[in-house]
C-alpha cells in the first residue's frame, strides 16, 4: 500500500510540474521608453457608433461547480439591455458559451485555474487552451502562457492584475508583451498602476473595463465597469475586435453602466492633447511616465495639455462625480504605425539545457521509486 502511495504522489508532482518544465527560459532586454519624433493617436481613425461592451461575465457552467451558477442567460440579456449595453460575451472558466437571446455571439473564456489567480481573457477566441501552471507562476511562465494564447484568439487581455495574489504584480507588467489589452477597471480591484508599470517600459497596451459578473442581481458588480468603442452602424464581431485591437477603446467604471458626460473626445492639435466633453467634468488628470501626475484641469468641458512636454506617453483620466473615464495614451513613436515592443524573448540554448535538467531530474525521481520498490 505504502509503494502505491509513492508512486502515486510521485505521479502528482509529475503532472503539477510537467508544465513548470516545459516552459521556455527567456532573455530579459532592458526597458526601453516610449520615444520618436511623431505621436500615436489610437482614437484618430475611431468613427462610427459608440457601444457599450462587457466581455467578461459568467453564468452557470461545468454542472454549477464554479462562481457564476446564480445568473441565468435570460437574467444577463434582461439587465444588460436594461442598461444600453452594445455588445457582451461570456467568459466561462475554460469553456465557450453562446450568449444567444439575439446578442451578436462573441466567442469568448477566461483562461487559468491556477491558484494566483493569473487569468487571461481570450476574445474572439478559436479554441480552449488547457495549458496552465497550477502553483504560483514565475514572470517567464506568464509570459509563455501569453504566447501560447496570442495566435489563438483575436483579443488578448489581462484579467484583474491587482486582483489575486496578485494576477500580475507592477514590476512583472514593465516586462510582459504579446497581448492586446489590461483590465483596468474590473469590479474587484483598479490596475492602472500596472497599466502604468507596462507603459512606461515601453510596452504599449490599451485600456479595458469589464464588470466580470458572477451575479448580475449584485449592484456592486454589474454595469460597475465597462468598455466603450467605435463600430459601424451594422457591425460585425470583427469590428469590434479591429477597435479592440487599435486602443479605440475607453475603460469606464461606473454604476449601472451610466455616462454622465457620454463619450470624451480626445484630438491632438497644436502640439497639444485636448479631451473634449459633453457635459462639465469634476477634473481631468493628465498621466505621463512611471504614472506621473503631469496636469489637472478642474470643472472643464475641455482640458488641454502640452504633449512637448510628456515623457513617452500621455493620457488622461476624467472624473465626473463617480464615474471614471480611463482613456488610451497618445504615444511618441518613429512611424505612423504602432509596434509593441518586448522584452522577453525565449533562449534557445538555456531553454534546452533548463529542459534537460528536469529530464534528469524525472528520471532520477523514477530510480528512486524503482530502488525503493525492490
Amino acid at each position: 500500500m505504502r509503494r502505491v502511495g509513492r508512486w502515486t504522489l510521485g505521479l502528482i508532482v509529475f503532472i503539477l510540474s510537467v508544465p513548470y518544465a516545459a516552459a521556455p527560459i527567456y532573455s530579459v532586454a532592458p526597458a526601453k521608453p516610449l520615444s520618436g519624433n511623431t505621436w500615436f493617436n489610437p482614437y484618430a481613425n475611431a468613427n462610427g457608433q459608440w457601444i457599450k461592451a462587457n466581455v467578461h461575465l459568467h453564468t452557470r457552467t461545468w454542472w454549477g461547480a464554479t462562481d457564476g451558477h446564480k445568473n441565468s442567460l435570460r437574467a444577463v440579456d434582461s439587465v444588460y439591455r436594461a442598461f444600453g449595453y452594445g455588445a457582451l460575451a461570456l467568459s466561462n472558466y475554460q469553456q465557450i458559451t453562446e450568449l444567444g437571446q439575439s446578442w451578436k455571439h462573441l466567442p469568448c473564456y477566461e483562461h487559468g485555474y491556477n491558484i494566483q489567480k493569473t487569468h487571461q481573457l481570450a476574445l474572439g477566441a478559436q479554441s480552449v487552451i488547457w495549458l496552465d501552471c497550477i502553483l504560483p507562476q514565475t514572470l517567464f511562465v506568464k509570459q509563455w502562457i501569453l504566447d501560447v494564447l496570442r495566435p489563438t484568439c483575436s483579443v488578448l487581455i489581462a484579467a484583474h492584475p491587482a486582483f489575486g495574489r496578485p494576477s500580475y504584480t507592477a514590476a512583472e507588467m514593465a516586462h510582459l508583451a504579446n497581448y492586446h489589452c489590461i483590465e483596468v477597471f474590473n469590479h474587484y480591484r483598479t490596475s492602472l498602476v500596472h497599466w502604468d508599470s507596462a507603459l512606461s517600459a515601453g510596452i504599449a497596451v490599451w485600456a479595458v473595463g469589464n464588470d466580470d459578473c458572477h451575479d448580475v442581481s449584485s449592484e456592486g458588480e454589474t454595469g460597475v465597469c465597462l468598455t466603450l468603442l467605435p463600430v459601424p452602424q451594422t457591425w460585425s464581431a470583427n469590428d469590434l475586435y479591429q477597435a479592440y485591437q487599435q486602443g479605440a477603446t475607453i475603460a469606464v467604471r461606473t454604476s449601472r453602466g451610466q455616462l454622465p458626460i457620454g463619450v470624451p473626445h480626445q484630438i491632438l492639435r497644436n502640439d497639444s492633447l485636448i479631451i473634449e466633453l459633453d457635459g462639465i467634468a469634476d477634473s481631468v488628470r493628465f498621466v505621463t511616465h512611471g504614472g506621473t501626475e503631469f496636469f489637472v484641469a478642474k470643472h472643464c468641458s475641455r482640458a488641454a495639455a502640452p504633449l512637448s512636454l510628456a515623457r513617452g506617453y500621455l493620457r488622461a483620466e476624467v472624473y465626473a462625480g463617480s464615474t471614471l473615464y480611463a482613456l488610451n495614451p497618445v504615444i511618441r513613436t518613429e512611424a505612423h504605425h504602432l509596434t509593441q515592443y518586448r522584452r522577453l524573448h525565449e533562449d534557445g540554448p538555456l531553454t534546452m539545457l533548463y529542459r534537460t535538467l528536469w529530464l534528469l531530474i524525472y528520471i532520477r525521481g523514477i530510480v528512486l521509486l524503482r530502488g525503493r520498490k525492490r
